[in-house]
């Protein structure tokens, strides 16, 4: 009995859709009559009269019939009619078309741009052979503070002797920084030192003549040879094949070119565009770098790996851990607790210190990107969704006419689809544009530095999914809405008034609420990040850098002795003395965050090292004297350097209050004793603290710091400061042209005001740079808000405009109206703004830790974001409602 009913009720279902269906096809049929008539009376044609009372009653150009019809052509077919009909109705409305189009284009554009410099840092391969395989080697004593990621020579050789089973070849390489001269001209050049097996490790061939031979320049005493990048040797020597077997002065030695690497190999420090190749003997011609290949404690070189085909990263590390562990009990003294870890080469860049948080930050970036253009796409349903309330009508008429819900959707997706690849194509290229301008903001310097934005198949595949996640953002809600459509409830309505009912301007409203709620956390991110970059500015550097410029030389590389170059020094020092303007001149090292910088291992007189402990690593540099008035670094305990601190004197040093408090707390360091690993029987005693201060880069967190005089050490870069009353470019200028009269031989590194270098990579450029962009992606947030809030309100008003009527003309004055239309723009902004307070300080919070100060955005940001959008999204409001106010009410009882 129940199947019985069962089939009883199915057919009795089947009777009555069939019966509303007859209905539903007369009251269609009627509706259409009555337009025919008016058309036929008013001079058509029978059958213009027809296709006219179709397409009023939805712009539908097909019989039942002929939906019937599509459901048996092909596939290709329909979708070839749904995109035409989309072009047609995308021509009919061409602004809004065209606003919908940028909209998508900057959304779509700003993550093109933020994905391709992702890309570029992170993604984008080495051009080597299987460039997967490759990893690097990255070594971390215990209780280092520095973060030094270099390995020994010695140790090297071990991994590569002993990691055999995982890795095809273990291989290094140095930055160098050398003079090549070659036909009467010297040039700057910045080069790796590699191993012998550097290039066969990386599977790459010549372009011309040969590599290095495994092995070769591993040992000391042996004639240097150079491999040339492609770059430089089409840059310097015009692509002269001839190039091969000639003879050039590398640091004032001779050097022989043996070959050319490929084109497009830029070496693998991914942030400079290595000019040449010298083997790893070419390091060890240094003094202070004499025992490189035996000193398991001087940690100077980058270690990277081939993995074996088919050996996995965790079984790389597993051997990798044994090894450091074998080490560590066979050489105790040199590699007690130093551990070492596999990371990917892209997870490496551009050290592998910072390999680890260069992800977390493309991450936030791209997730802010991703944000923006969440923000269009909501925008874009916006529209659509008001643009699908009018054509409701339409949709209902393909419905009686025999198109499936599906065919609906689909055909509202090919448009909204549509408009997101017309969006795709414009945003592609102003993404790339915007991508490409990145480089005029790079700050001056002479480093050749790297920032390789352009396109490839990555971004190019990137954007196509922004295409496809657009459309289906934008196009989906309205689409699914569009087809539930009721024909009967759209003929009876008339048209009169908002037919659109009470869910869709729910719909609308959540939608832009979720605009404002976003458009708020981006505007809170882009005020921490100003907020950023105002206390980098902003913080104490421990010097003075206004009124200061500099110049760097190396005598070394024109072949210049110790005692030579200590005197060209001197009578530079003397000359740009007696420039106008000129208050003070120094000699140091190097300037303060420049890209020169070196470090030791400390011994503290009376205390032992605990069982695996290393002695710090702690930064250095060399100076005269006069440093510490030119660069007006503050002496708060002790005395200054003086003249009788020379070679024959007891060795001094200098020390940062940040070193004084972590090593001596609560005692006096001066007069305390240290030695360095380079003379660890040499104790060096304390003659005075000076102030705290930034070292390497903006940002930085305080680290000990310690001076030691100039006299009583040497290098072979040498940097001359000088503080002038008058201007500095100038100056700058004249101080180079004294360099060159008393030696034309001797390369200038760098030349540059202190604020110039404040400017740079080492100093406040990224801050700027995530300030730009945050700002930038703010701006465009809170414009969609702006335009989402005002879209939203002024459609309200618009479809309303027949009830403000009757309301002014039962008696309504215009603040009524005013009243009525900005309540739901007050509600919507109110809640946006709540839930974007709530995201903006969450996501406040999560990337805090990689901007300077505390996480905490704080009231001030959060409560002057929210009021500046709040302002702003109820101006938006104001507009609509001041033109309700304005309404004549005969005229809005006549609206249709």
């Amino acid at each position: 009995m129940n199947r019985v009913r069962a089939w009883l009720m199915r057919f009795g279902g089947l009777f009555g859709k069939q019966q509303r269906d007859r209905e539903l096809a007369a009251e269609i049929e009627s509706h259409l009559q009555l337009h025919i008539d008016e058309n036929l009376r008013a001079g058509m044609s029978p059958e213009d009269a027809r296709r006219q009372a179709l397409i009023h009653l939805g712009g539908v150009e097909q019989t039942k019939e002929s939906y019937r019809d599509q459901r048996t052509l092909p596939w290709l077919e329909t979708l070839a009619q749904d995109i035409r009909f989309g072009l047609r109705m995308l021509r009919k409305s061409p602004s809004l078309t065209f606003a919908l189009i940028f909209s998508l284009a900057l959304g779509i554009g700003v993550n093109a741009a933020v994905f391709s410099i992702v890309n570029g840092f992170l993604l984008r391969p080495l051009p080597v052979s299987h460039p997967a395989q490759i990893v690097v080697l990255s070594s971390h004593q215990q209780g280092d503070t520095l973060g030094i990621t270099s390995f020994s020579y010695p140790d090297l050789v071990d991994f590569r002797n002993q990691g055999a089973s995982v890795f095809s070849d273990v291989f290094a390489w140095k930055l160098w920084i050398a003079g090549l001269s070659a036909g009467g001209r010297a040039d700057q050049i910045y080069a790796s030192c590699v191993t012998g097996n550097y290039f066969s490790a990386l599977g790459l061939k010549p372009a011309l003549g040969r590599f290095f031979f495994p092995g070769e320049g591993e040992q000391t005493g042996v004639a240097a040879n150079i491999v040339l990048s492609y770059a430089y040797w089409q840059r310097r020597f015009g692509g002269d094949a001839g190039v091969i077997g000639k003879t050039v002065r590398l640091d004032g030695e001779s050097a022989t070119i043996v070959g050319v690497a490929p084109k497009g190999f830029q070496g693998t420090f991914s942030l400079l565009t290595m000019d040449a190749y010298f083997p790893m003997s070419v390091v060890a011609k240094e003094q202070q770098n004499e025992n490189l290949f035996t000193d398991r404690g001087l940690r100077q070189i980058t270690a990277m790996a081939r993995l074996k085909p088919g050996v996995s990263l965790a079984a790389a590390r597993a051997a990798v851990n044994v090894i450091a562990d074998r080490l560590a009990t066979q050489y105790a003294d040199a590699d007690k607790g130093n551990s070492v870890r596999v990371l990917p080469e892209t997870l490496a860049r551009p050290t592998p210190e910072l390999g680890s948080i260069m992800p977390v930050v493309a991450g936030l970036f791209l997730i802010l990107a991703a944000m923006v253009l969440l923000l269009v796409c909501m925008n874009v349903a916006g529209v659509l969704m008001a643009r699908a309330t009018v054509r409701r009508r339409e949709m209902a008429v393909r419905a009686a006419l025999g198109a499936g819900r599906g065919r609906l959707v689909r055909q509202m997706m090919t448009e909204a689809i549509l408009v997101a690849a017309l969006g795709g194509a414009a945003g592609v290229i102003l993404g790339a544009w915007a991508s490409g301008s990145l480089g005029s903001l790079l700050p001056h310097s002479s480093v050749p530095i790297t920032f390789d934005f352009h396109f490839d198949w990555r971004v190019a595949a990137y954007s196509f999914a922004l295409v496809f996640f657009a459309g289906g953002v934008a196009g989906l809600w309205p689409a699914l809405r569009s087809a539930r459509t009721n024909l009967g409830e759209v003929l009876h309505e008339g048209g009169r008034s908002d037919s659109a009912g009470t869910g869709r301007h729910r719909a609308r409203s959540v939608l832009v609420a979720m605009q404002v709620a976003g458009s708020l956390m981006l505007l809170i991110v882009a005020a921490l990040f100003v907020r950023s970059l105002k206390r980098a500015e902003s913080m104490y550097l421990g010097f003075d850098p206004r009124h200061v410029a500099y110049v760097v030389t190396n005598p070394y590389e024109a072949g210049y002795n110790e005692a030579r170059a200590k005197e060209l020094g001197r009578e530079l020092e003397d000359r740009v003395r007696a420039l106008p303007g000129v208050e003070s001149v120094s000699l140091s090292y190097n300037a303060p965050m420049s890209v020169f910088s070196d470090g030791s291992r400390v011994f503290f007189e009376g205390r032992s090292l605990g069982p695996g402990q290393q002695p710090p690593m702690i930064m250095f540099n060399l100076a005269e004297p006069a440093y510490f008035d030119t660069m007006r670094v503050p002496i708060v305990r002790g005395r200054s350097f003086t003249q009788a601190d020379n070679e024959s004197s007891v060795p001094v040093a200098i020390v940062n209050q940040t070193m004084a408090d972590q090593f001596w707390p609560g005692e006096n360091p001066v007069g305390k004793r240290f030695s360095v690993d380079t003379a660890p029987k040499k104790f060096i005693e304390i003659v005075g603290v000076c102030t705290k201060g930034i070292y390497n880069t903006a940002g930085e967190d305080a680290q000990p710091f310690f001076y030691l005089p100039l006299a009583q050490s040497w290098n072979p870069i040498s940097t001359i400061e000088v503080r002038s009353s008058a201007p500095l470019e100038p100056l700058l200028v004249q101080m180079q042209q004294e360099v060159r009269d008393l030696s034309p031989d001797v390369p200038i590194l760098d030349a540059e005001t202190m604020e110039q270098c404040l400017g740079g990579l080492n100093g406040f450029f990224i801050f700027r740079l995530g300030a730009l962009l945050a700002g930038l992606m703010g701006f465009i947030a809170l414009a969609l808000a702006v335009v989402g809030v005002y879209g939203v309100i002024a459609f309200a008003t618009a479809q309303r405009t027949n009830e403000i009527g009757i309301r002014m003309a039962l008696g309504a004055n215009p603040r009524d109206i005013l009243k009525l239309v900005l309540r739901q723009g007050i509600g919507i902004v109110s809640v946006g703004v709540a839930a974007g307070l709530i995201g903006g300080w969450a996501l406040a919070r999560a990337m805090g830790r990689f901007a300077a100060g505390p996480s905490n955005p704080g009231p001030f940001i959060l409560g002057g974001a929210a009021l500046f959008l709040a302002c702003v999204a109820l101006l938006a409001c104001w507009i609509p409602a001041r033109r309700a106010m304005r309404v004549d009410p005969m005229v809005a009882l006549r609206h249709e």
